[in-house]
C-alpha cells in the first residue's frame, strides 16, 4: 500500500494532493480505513535511540564526532512527517555571524527535512516525500527506507550505498504527557507556515517574507519541532560548495527542536532549543504569544525595537494540516 503526496509550489506556497496507488494483488486501491491504519502504525513522536554503519563486510564504519547524534522524527496520521538530527558536539561560532567555515560545519553536523511519507507495507518501506530540507539537493526528493515496528522501536534503514556502506537507525517511541492542558490540545499537530510578517506598534506592515515555506509540529509529548525555508534555493555546481553557495544555503534555513511549555493562564509556549542549525540558538529560550482563529494559528514573539529605537512586532502565522 502506498499513499503519494505530491507537493506543488504556487506562488511561493506547497499545496499537498493525494494520489492513491495500490501494490497488492489485484492493483485495487486501499481504502481510506486502510491508509489510515498504515499511517497510524507510524503517527507519533519518535526519538533516535541508536545509530550504525557497517561496510560491505560488515565492519562499523565512524560517522561524524564524538558522542553520536541527537534527534526526533515525528509522523501525523495526515499523512505527513518531519525528522530533525544533530550531533552531540559541536562546534559553535566565535561571533553572532557565522563565518563560512562555521555554516558549512553547522550544516554537516545538523539534518533536517520535512514533507509527507508514503507506506508500503507488502514491501517494509516508508518513503519520505521531502517539501523541504537542509541541503538544496534534499528538497522535492523521495527517501526510502526499510522500517520495521517492534513495540516501541522503529528501525529505519536508507538504501545500500554505493560502496556498500549500510546505514540503520533505531527511534524509540515518546510518551505523551500526562497533563495536557486545553492549549496543548489546540497547538498539537503539523501546521504549514501562511506568512511571516514584521509589523509596528499600531500594526502596519513593515516588512514581510513572501514564498518562505516550513512546518512547525507541536507533539503530544511536549516537543516542537521548526522548519522554515526561503523560496529559490540552489544546489551546489560543484561537488563541494563555495563560501558563497554555503551561506546561502546556511542563510536560507532555519531549523529547530526541543521540549516546549504552555503557560496556560497567559496565553504563551515556550520553545526549550535543545538542538538549532545555528548552534549558538542551543540552550535558549523562544518565548511565542499564542493567538487561535479557526485553521490559523498566530504566534508572536515579545515585541522588539528595529535599529530607530521603534517597537516592532514579529507575526508569524500557520495553518492547521493535522485532521
Amino acid at each position: 500500500m502506498r499513499v503519494f503526496v505530491i507537493a506543488i509550489v504556487i506562488g511561493g506556497t506547497f499545496v499537498a494532493t493525494r494520489e492513491i496507488s495500490a501494490q497488492r494483488g489485484g492493483g485495487q486501491a486501499p481504502d481510506a480505513a486502510s491508509i489510515r491504519a498504515a499511517n497510524n502504525r507510524f503517527a507519533g513522536v519518535w526519538k533516535l535511540v541508536s545509530e550504525e554503519t557497517r561496510n560491505a563486510t560488515g565492519d562499523v564504519v565512524r560517522r561524524g564526532p564524538n558522542g553520536g547524534r541527537v534527534g526526533y522524527i515525528t509522523y501525523d496520521p495526515a499523512g505527513y512527517m518531519g525528522v530533525v538530527l544533530a550531533y552531540s558536539t559541536r562546534s559553535t561560532f566565535a561571533d553572532r555571524q557565522a563565518t563560512s567555515p562555521e555554516a558549512l560545519e553547522a550544516m554537516r553536523t545538523y539534518n533536517s527535512y520535512w514533507g509527507s511519507f508514503a507506506v508500503d507495507e507488502p514491501h517494509n518501506t516508508v518513503t519520505h516525500q521531502t517539501f523541504g530540507a537542509l541541503s538544496p539537493g534534499f528538497s522535492g526528493s523521495n527517501q526510502v527506507r526499510k522500517f520495521t515496528i517492534s513495540g516501541n522501536r522503529l528501525t529505519l534503514q536508507p538504501p545500500t550505498a554505493a560502496n556498500g556502506d549500510q546505514s540503520t537507525l533505531t527511534w524509540e517511541r515518546v510518551n505523551d504527557l500526562p497533563d495536557l492542558t486545553p492549549t496543548h490540545r489546540k497547538l498539537i499537530g503539523f501546521w504549514k507556515l501562511i506568512s511571516n510578517e514584521v509589523r509596528d506598534s499600531t500594526g502596519q506592515l513593515l516588512s514581510s517574507n513572501p514564498g518562505q515555506t516550513g512546518f512547525i509540529v507541536y507533539t503530544p509529548s511536549g516537543h516542537v519541532m521548526v522548519h522554515m525555508m526561503q523560496p529559490y534555493r540552489r544546489r551546489n555546481v560543484g561537488p563541494s560548495p563555495t563560501p558563497e553557495e554555503t551561506m546561502a544555503t546556511y542563510r536560507s534555513y532555519t531549523s529547530y527542536f526541543g521540549p516546549y511549555t504552555v503557560n496556560e493562564s497567559e496565553k504563551y509556549v515556550v520553545h526549550h532549543l535543545a538542538g538549532a542549525l545555528n548552534p549558538r540558538w542551543v540552550g535558549s529560550d523562544f518565548q511565542r504569544y499564542i493567538e487561535f482563529s479557526g485553521k490559523r494559528l498566530v504566534l508572536k514573539p515579545p515585541p522588539s525595537k528595529d535599529r530607530n529605537g521603534k517597537n516592532t512586532q514579529l507575526v508569524i502565522t500557520w495553518e492547521r494540516l493535522s485532521d
